[in-house]
């Protein structure tokens, strides 16, 4: 069976937002070691609070070998909160024009993944002249405050989360000042 490129595309992204909370609860339950930086390969770079763990998963989306790749680094900012990037790899870029609903799909796929989430707010924007999109999920007891971007082939979303705190938004905004694309 051949699946078409915008169905692809948005299985990919629900791969996406079910891997990053996968990814979530398996760094929450592995002691704090040292990795990699973003590389070269990531055309990004950040600056983590410490030392940043890094899990990597490809998830295969087609019998042709359709790959999503994606690399989350995290850092806990203290004993409340993680900040993390997450660079999503398509095989593909997405056909201009689609950059934005691929950045709300993922936005929905977080949504939907806990029925006690809530969208606090979601403001489309632009990085670099990227689309991009800023939002706050908050539900009982935790918050996961992001900052994503879609760059070509490549998803970027940069986000802190807490539990059983407020998001701190003058750290929030430090933390994502010091994303840049490029080497």
């Amino acid at each position: 069976m051949t699946l078409s490129k915008p169905i692809l595309k948005k299985f990919g992204i629900w791969c996406l937002a079910i891997g990053l909370f996968a990814a979530h609860i398996l760094i929450r339950s592995v002691a704090h070691a040292d990795a990699p930086m973003p590389s070269s390969a990531h055309n990004c770079r950040i600056m983590f609070p410490s030392s940043p763990q890094h899990v990597q998963q490809s998830i295969r989306l087609s019998a042709e070998g359709h790959t999503l790749v994606y690399d989350l680094y995290l850092a806990p900012l203290n004993n409340n909160t993680l900040c993390l990037l997450l660079v999503a790899t398509y095989p593909s870029p997405l056909t201009p024009g689609n950059e934005t609903a691929a950045l709300e799909a993922l936005l929905q796929g977080l949504l939907n993944h806990n029925p006690e989430n809530t969208l606090a707010f979601a403001n489309a924007t632009s990085h670099k002249s990227h689309p991009a999109l800023d939002f706050l999920i908050q539900s009982s007891n935790s918050y996961f405050r992001a900052f994503s971007v879609m760059v070509g082939n490549k998803l970027y979303l940069i986000a802190m989360e807490g539990h059983e705190v407020a998001p701190n938004e003058a750290q929030f905004s430090q933390f994502v000042k010091t994303f840049g694309l490029g080497n």
